[in-house]
């Protein structure tokens, strides 16, 4: 589970992402971007239910949570970051799930190592 202090809580937080932010498309999910106040990168998983019903829903969440917990630490600090995910997602595994994580932050560059700067 992501600690409380990497979660973004506030729905105002969250529309505040999706309409100012940048966003980068995969098959699988979307990433949306936007700098943040913090110091430590908070992130949101949204599921429509164009993925499935509930209990898909929730466990493309997990699977998307875990794959940015997995590599927390590799993550820029300083961001918020809303993943949205797609329909495809449900039928994916989590090698999967995690390729298409560490895509899509390569490409918004909030790896270590790629510099980013806004």
């Amino acid at each position: 589970m992501l600690p409380s202090l990497h979660r973004l809580k506030r729905s105002a937080d969250i529309v505040q992402v999706q309409q100012q932010g940048r966003n980068w498309r995969h098959p699988l999910c979307v990433l949306l971007v936007n700098a943040g106040q913090m110091e430590s990168s908070r992130f949101a998983f949204v599921a429509s239910r164009r993925v499935g019903q509930a209990v898909v829903r929730n466990r493309v969440r997990r699977m998307l949570r875990e794959a940015v917990r997995l590599h927390l630490d590799e993550i820029q600090p300083g961001w918020d970051c809303v993943w949205i995910a797609r329909p495809q997602l449900s039928q994916a595994s989590f090698a999967e799930v995690e390729t298409a994580v560490l895509h899509l932050l390569t490409r918004a560059k909030l790896l270590a190592g790629t510099a980013r700067k806004e």
